[in-house]
């Protein structure tokens, strides 16, 4: 044993005092050189490469690595991007109906509650979360019947509506913010005040008073569902203002606001509700190229 340590320690002296090339010959004599070449030329291109700051293996393989790191990397963090906008868009966006000039809009939403909005009227709310919090945002007139179940909520900018699980009637347009039930209860708040309404009661809001009373047209407020509109002592410019609705027609000239009309008209036919509304007014009636009606007085 002390033999053989003397003899690796012998050899270690030698390798020692080689030069650097005698080293990397000594040490390689055992390996293939790949490619055709001698150990001597192996050697050089070695010794080459070194002096010209050139990798001994090539970079290329390295930087496609790299760069596919970096191109998958960017891949993930813009699908995770994209997860978390799709998450942050579906929690904030919100749904919107609306009912066009001349057409009606029947609507059912994500809790099964159905609507039916009257021409030119709308609703919005949060699809995602409205199974859990079911309010929504409301412009217009619609009639609601609701599932039973959590609270639900209409918001408008005259007022809000609560109710758990009933039917109803909203209409909010300009300065008028009423509320028909046909069942159930609901309960209306608007400037700060509240009242509870049943079938047939109506809450309305007037001169900042929200009132509740029992409706002795109750049996009209939702015929517009049918296509049948009733009007009692109205200022003449809401009805026209529903016949340019219901018909998607426009009136010009000056508004009649003091002018009031007590009756009905149907959607069915333009000049027979113009008819209906003129001929007792005392008013006559153009309608141009254009579809454009102006309303005179009669001579």
């Amino acid at each position: 044993m002390k033999e053989k340590l003397t003899n690796q320690y012998s050899d270690y002296l030698e390798f020692k005092n080689m030069d650097p090339d005698e080293k990397i010959m000594s040490r390689s004599s055992r390996m293939e050189v790949v490619g055709g070449k001698t150990r001597e030329e192996a050697l050089e291109e070695f010794k080459k490469r070194i002096s010209e700051n050139r990798p001994l293996i090539s970079m290329e393989v390295k930087d496609n690595r790299n760069r596919m790191i970096r191109w998958v990397s960017s891949v993930a963090a813009g699908i995770l991007l994209l997860f978390g906008l799709w998450q942050l868009w579906a929690t904030y966006s919100e749904t919107k109906i609306a009912s066009i000039k001349g057409a009606h809009t029947q609507y059912v939403l994500p809790d099964g509650s159905e609507v039916q909005l009257n021409a030119e009227s709308s609703l919005s709310f949060k699809k995602s979360r409205f199974t859990r919090e079911r309010v929504l945002t409301f412009d217009g007139e619609g009639f609601f019947n609701v599932k039973k179940g959590g609270s639900f909520i209409i918001t408008t900018s005259k007022g809000d509506v609560k109710v758990l699980g009933t039917s109803f009637n909203v209409f909010s347009r300009d300065d008028i913010f009423k509320v028909t039930c046909s069942t159930g209860k609901v309960m209306v708040a608007a400037e700060g005040q509240s009242v509870i309404i049943e079938p047939g009661e109506s809450a309305e809001l007037t001169d900042r008073a929200l009132k509740s009373f029992r409706d002795e047209r109750f049996r009209y407020i939702t015929g517009w569902i049918n296509g049948e509109f009733y009007f009692e002592n109205t200022p003449l410019n809401l009805v026209f203002n529903e016949i340019s609705r219901q018909f998607n027609v426009r009136f010009i000239g000056k508004e009649r606001k003091n002018e009031y009309f007590t009756g009905s008209f149907t959607n069915k036919d333009l000049r027979t509700a113009l008819d209906i509304v003129c001929i007792p007014m005392n008013l006559e009636y153009e309608i141009d190229k254009k579809g454009e009606i102006s309303i005179s007085n009669r001579k």
